[in-house]
């Protein structure tokens, strides 16, 4: 069960972009932190901090550090919350349909895993719990909230044979949770949303 992770590019690429690492910083911040596209990114950096960065670089220099980026957050999640919302959702990749598995911390509203799969059965689910709960201190008891996906469940079931305190599951079943269990817990599943 491996975790996935960008493909790692020639490390030496990152010392031989044609700006300085202030202007990659810059652009990833607009990019990534604030969400922006690459388009409006190299339009802001354009007109409001006159660097003349292409939209092409912007999404270049996002491929070449993701690498980084990723490594960093495996190494320097730190603890988690007790109640943890995840869900998937729809992505293409090259083309191809994929599915993001998503787990964010109640409180904190730190992303504790992200991993990206070709199908939405139980494995991927499987990994992106366990790598929600990695850093989770020994004796810390934890509740996922996530939708009706079966692969959730049957996950949770194969963590637990091996994790000790037991994971606790929470299901919010359909838009207009008809049920109790799905009244409670919609609050922590629309942190994702958020």
């Amino acid at each position: 069960m491996r975790h996935s992770a960008p493909e790692e590019k020639d490390s030496s690429c990152l010392f031989k972009i044609h700006n300085s690492l202030n202007t990659l910083c810059l652009a990833l911040t607009f990019h990534i932190s604030l969400g922006i596209s690459a388009r409006k990114t190299a339009f802001i950096l354009r007109n409001v901090f006159s660097l003349p960065l292409s939209y092409q670089s912007v999404l270049n220099y996002t491929e070449i550090v993701a690498p980084y980026c990723h490594r960093f957050n495996l190494a320097y999640k730190g603890e988690v919350d007790h109640i943890q919302a995840g869900d998937e959702a729809y992505i293409k990749v090259r083309g191809k349909n994929h599915f993001v598995f998503f787990f964010i911390s109640s409180k904190s509203r730190k992303i504790t895993a992200y991993h990206i799969d070709k199908s939405r059965e139980t494995l991927p689910a499987v990994i992106a719990m366990q790598e929600a709960i990695r850093t989770a201190s020994p004796d810390q008891e934890i509740t996922l909230v996530t939708d009706g996906n079966p692969s959730y469940p049957a996950g949770i079931h194969f963590i637990n044979q091996n994790y000790e305190p037991k994971l606790t599951h929470k299901k919010v079943v359909g838009l207009q949770n008809l049920d109790k269990e799905s009244e409670d817990s919609v609050p922590l599943k629309n942190s994702l949303k958020d």
